[in-house]
């Protein structure tokens, strides 16, 4: 089985990012930073976290009855709507650049963090890996209400990245599609997964905010535990990197 790695330089300190594993890897010892997204293999050094693992090899009624009551009365509106989904599967430097643009004007809004210079660094990796989905969803009239970026590797994908646009500011037409838009494109991209042969999607993080946490639950799936951070040999790497979950 291919695991999903990069491999980059930063202050030139080699650095190695592993995704999903489902078993321990092998690396180089000239790695003085080995990092982890949602590894399966349980390690003191790491931060242990949930997250929801949906099986996509369910029956689509079986994954709709598990949505719930209030998400499947949302899709039931948004089929009414004239929604046109975009699925970049190839995304360009130039969707990407888009994509953080929107998502940076979102977090500015939001207050929470954008996507960094480095992080950016790190998207473009993927991507030159096929390892990236991008999707857009537009109202009637070409207005993005919404943007996703998963990593898909090996038939899994997990969320990544989500953004949507600023709804106050929209006109008055927009405010009901924009509210179903998310919720509408989480489950066309559920469904696109299933039948490209996909058998898993990690719905990504659950964290304390009990808003966000009952999102994610209301798509049902299983919680599970998973692994993150970064195992470096030296504080001094750390602080140049900016990591803070690390250990030695």
């Amino acid at each position: 089985m291919y695991i999903l790695s990069i491999k980059s330089k930063r202050w030139n300190i080699a650095m190695q990012h592993f995704y999903f594993l489902e078993k321990p890897a092998n690396f180089r010892k000239s790695m003085k930073v080995v990092g982890y997204t949602h590894s399966l293999v349980p390690s003191r050094k790491l931060v242990k976290s949930e997250t929801i693992h949906i099986s996509l090899q369910e029956h689509e009624l079986s994954l709709y009855l598990a949505l719930s009551e209030g998400n499947r009365k949302i899709l039931r509106r948004a089929q009414k709507e004239s929604y046109q989904v975009i699925l970049y599967k190839e995304p360009s430097i130039e969707n990407l650049i888009a994509f953080q643009q929107f998502y940076n004007q979102f977090a500015k809004r939001k207050k929470i963090e954008a996507i960094s210079k480095s992080q950016m660094e790190t998207i473009l990796l993927l991507n030159e890996q096929g390892a990236l989905l991008l999707s857009e969803i537009q109202s009637f009239c070409g207005q993005t209400l919404c943007y996703r970026l998963d990593i898909v590797h090996e038939k899994k994908a997990m969320s990544y990245f989500e953004a949507t646009c600023h709804g106050t500011a929209l006109p008055a037409q927009l405010k009901r599609p924009f509210r179903y838009a998310n919720r509408f494109l989480i489950w066309h991209n559920l469904l696109h997964l299933k039948e490209q042969g996909f058998v898993l999607y990690d719905m990504g993080e659950l964290t304390d905010n009990r808003n966000v946490r009952a999102f994610k639950l209301s798509f049902g799936g299983q919680v599970v535990h998973v692994y993150s951070g970064y195992i470096i040999q030296s504080k001094i790497r750390a602080l140049l990197l900016g990591v803070q979950k690390w250990r030695k």
